[in-house]
């Protein structure tokens, strides 16, 4: 055999076998590939909606977080004691106490908690400020928005989910023992921000 019929064979041997390790891939309905998507690709929430985040997040995970994986109160109140929380940090945490006073605007209301020699005063109502339960979870990442606004903007849609499952207070509560699942903002020792999440009541 002459040398190049020995090259154009070694070629035809080479083309085979890049042909057979080739994938065949699908197209969509304009003609494009379809590529699987990486099943280790960092969840991203750039395509939907924050209300379709909060869905996302709210039942599957930071309700079961917040009502299972709470910080004690009686550790945070030692702390607090203690004047060891300097920097900024929130928690979700289990409080049990007496309701002192049920206080409703149109946008903003207090429901007043005493839990032992403390008075904590939980947001209600459609105005929430701060971003207690945003930042106490650890299923909320900045990560997975890639966009300050939707970070900032995603602490409302999930007050808004905390809200619509307290119901609403009112002055039949007032003098009702309660046990409440919250997320605290601690900021220089100081309760800045308390939100509840769920509120059970234990009667008078």
């Amino acid at each position: 055999m002459s040398y190049k019929k020995l090259f154009q064979c070694i070629g035809l041997i080479a083309c085979l076998n890049l042909l057979t390790a080739c994938t065949v891939t699908d197209l969509d309905a304009e003609g494009n590939p379809i590529i699987p998507k990486d099943p280790n690709a960092v969840v991203s929430f750039a395509d939907f909606t924050l209300s379709e985040v909060a869905d996302q997040l709210w039942q599957p995970k930071v309700l079961p977080e917040a009502t299972q994986a709470f910080t004690p109160w009686e550790s945070i109140k030692s702390q607090l004691d203690a004047q060891q929380i300097n920097t900024k940090q929130s928690f979700f945490v289990r409080l049990d106490g007496t309701i002192e006073s049920v206080d409703l605007g149109k946008m903003k209301g207090v429901v007043k908690l005493k839990v032992g020699d403390t008075n904590i005063d939980l947001q209600v109502g459609r105005i929430i400020k701060g971003n207690a339960i945003r930042d106490a979870s650890q299923y909320v990442l900045f990560d997975d928005f890639k966009n300050q606004i939707r970070f900032a903007q995603i602490s409302r849609e999930l007050n808004n989910r905390a809200m619509a499952a307290i119901g609403e207070p009112d002055a039949s509560w007032v003098g009702e023992t309660a046990s409440v699942i919250a997320a605290i903002t601690i900021d220089q020792n100081v309760i800045s921000d308390a939100v509840p999440i769920q509120i059970t009541r234990g009667g008078k």
